[in-house]
């Protein structure tokens, strides 16, 4: 028997590993693939400001591929480009970042056991299940269930952008039903296409409509599809039959409902869990506390998208471009951390760019 037991080598496990072992603790980690970070099914953008925070841990420039500085956002048939004054995107290896984790966490002093799928027999009263939206952890143990998902699809093509560190993302109900569909560059002749359709909706269709849209004939590089979760578990951690379980990252829906990414949150949730290994209800609250409303607010702007099937109207679309919500983004927007946005100075600072834009229309 070990300290703390591990299910899933993603971000949130391996980040969970490293803080339990920082904690003294021994610990066992439990991938069911043969090997950590594959098979890659990630976009891999993530927030520059998300990948620092993990400096402490690992050494994420190892594995940039891009450097993305702004994206154009097409819905019903407005543009509106966002370049964001401070938060920019790094593209990055999912697979290398992975492996950068669990090196660290090896180097702390834990164990991982590769090719071996746990859905019982646990080798630890504290379990930390890590292991996806269709958690075997959490059906073991009786979790409420997740209660939204979308279906992506993704491969990487020999494709020409306009502007190599400019992302690509469209909206439309028609072409993508309750998400969206993207254009990442990984450098001047490559991107990684893909999109997500609500379930029970699948991709397949979608998918090859939107490449011949763009106008891909070739075959992918490297291709892949994946379930993400878009709500959150209305519970993540408890005490049953002796156990202390609690859950991270995706099998805990601790995702941005707005772009499907869950790294950053993943991530540090997982430092949390391994914090906390022994205590739910300090796991719970912490985790909560710092996040909780972060994901609430990407959740409640999916939510609010989905009225319309995931693009809203040509009427509000026009309207958010009368309001200079292209310019407020560029100046004050945030990838994950949006409750960063709610200060007071909001209002000032929108004051200001509406001021600067009207002095400029008088010249």
């Amino acid at each position: 028997m070990v300290d703390v037991h591990i299910v899933g080598g993603g971000p949130a496990g391996c980040f969970a590993g490293i803080s339990a072992c920082l904690e003294g603790k021994s610990v066992l980690l439990s991938e069911e693939h043969k090997s950590i970070g594959e098979p890659e099914a990630c976009s891999g953008l993530i927030s520059k400001s998300g990948l620092d925070s993990l400096l402490p841990y690992i050494n994420y420039k190892e594995v940039v591929l891009n450097t993305i500085l702004s994206a154009k956002i097409t819905c019903e048939g407005e543009e509106f480009i966002i370049t964001p004054k401070e938060e920019i995107a790094l593209l990055i290896s999912r697979c290398g970042l992975d492996s950068l984790a669990a090196e660290r966490f090896v180097q702390e002093g834990g164990k991982i056991e590769l090719g071996k799928r746990v859905t019982r027999k646990f080798a630890s009263k504290n379990i930390i299940g890590a292991d996806g939206p269709a958690s075997a952890v959490a059906d073991y143990f009786g979790f409420p269930r997740i209660k939204s998902y979308v279906a992506c699809m993704q491969g990487n093509f020999k494709y020409s952008c306009q502007d190599p560190h400019q992302t690509e993302v469209f909206l439309s109900s028609k072409d993508f039903p309750g998400f969206f569909g993207w254009v990442i560059p990984i450098n001047e002749d490559e991107a990684k296409i893909g999109l997500g359709v609500a379930l029970p909706s699948h991709p397949i269709f979608y998918y090859r409509r939107f490449l011949s849209k763009l106008g891909v004939k070739q075959k992918a590089l490297h291709e892949f599809s994946a379930v993400i979760p878009l709500s959150v578990r209305s519970k993540t951690a408890m005490r049953a039959g002796g156990y202390n379980v609690l859950l991270a990252g995706d099998s805990a829906g601790q995702v941005k409902a707005t772009t499907g990414g869950g790294v950053f949150f993943g991530a540090q949730c997982g430092l949390l869990a391994g914090k906390y290994h022994s205590s739910p209800e300090s796991y719970e609250k912490s985790w909560r506390a710092s996040f909780g409303l972060d994901l609430a607010l990407h959740h409640s702007f999916r939510s609010f998208l989905n009225l319309w099937d995931g693009a809203p109207p040509p009427f509000l679309v026009s309207a958010a471009k009368g309001l200079l919500f292209e310019d407020l983004l560029s100046e004050n927007g945030k990838m994950d951390r949006w409750s960063a946005m709610l200060s007071p100075s909001l209002p000032l600072a929108y004051a200001s760019i509406a001021a600067r834009r009207f002095m400029g229309s008088g010249t």
